[in-house]
């Protein structure tokens, strides 16, 4: 008796995957959609806060400025601190790449002084033709208005929040260090004072500038700059 043959199921094959497939256009305009929601919320939170203080706005107030729902925070954030910390990013970062020199100037110490020199006497113009009638948003331009002072509040009650501009502060310290570095071996900057220290120094007499804007303390921009650069330059 002969045996039949044994026919075996076939097998499947898989069609071969591309792992760098770029993504659908769909995706992409999902993504942007997403990235401008977040944007705007943000941006309506900094008016909030800088108007009202960061008590007061709720979050339909937020969310009704922005032109979304409720709903379309918690997408994208926890809860109101968790809000606030993304808030407080935007507001340094934003800062840190309006004042630190990037691409081919990173290295220039003396340019990323000028800059931040620029921005603080912008502001104390600013500040000086609105005397009559002081507003938050003597801060430095680039800041949004978003007073520092307002920024602390939150830093001071809230742990995530301190946490998080400790972290933000080093950052930039660490992003003037290497300038600083860069500096020392081209010969434009003294080569017998130490990085980080050099630029912790300038993290504090940043700070120590916005504060003063912001108060009101009289000083001459200029004359700073100079000084701070003869003291860096070889």
């Amino acid at each position: 008796m002969s045996r039949s043959p044994v026919t075996r199921p076939r097998q499947r094959t898989r069609p071969a995957t591309r792992p760098d497939r770029p993504a659908q256009p769909s995706t992409r305009l999902r993504d942007a959609a997403k990235d401008e929601t977040r944007r705007a919320l943000i941006a309506a939170g900094l008016v909030e806060f800088a108007e009202h203080g960061l008590d007061l706005p709720s979050l339909d107030a937020i969310c009704s400025r922005a032109g979304y729902t409720r709903g379309a925070f918690y997408v994208h954030f926890r809860d109101r601190e968790d809000f606030l910390v993304a808030v407080m990013e935007y507001v340094i970062g934003t800062f840190l790449d309006a004042v630190i020199a990037t691409g081919d100037e990173a290295h220039d110490l003396e340019h990323t002084i000028e800059r931040f020199a620029e921005a603080a006497g912008a502001a104390l113009a600013a500040r000086r033709d609105d005397a009559a009638s002081p507003r938050e948003s003597g801060m430095l331009p680039f800041a949004l208005g978003f007073a520092f002072h307002r920024l602390l509040e939150g830093v001071w009650r809230s742990a995530d929040l301190r946490a998080r501009f400790v972290h933000l502060v080093r950052e930039g310290t660490a992003r003037v260090a290497a300038a600083t570095r860069h500096g020392q071996k081209a010969g434009t900057i003294r080569r017998d004072v130490d990085a980080e220290d050099v630029a912790f120094a300038l993290a504090a007499l940043a700070l120590g500038v916005i504060t003063a804007i912001e108060t009101g303390v009289p000083f001459d921009v200029a004359r700073v700059r100079t000084a701070v650069q003869r003291l860096l330059r070889a």
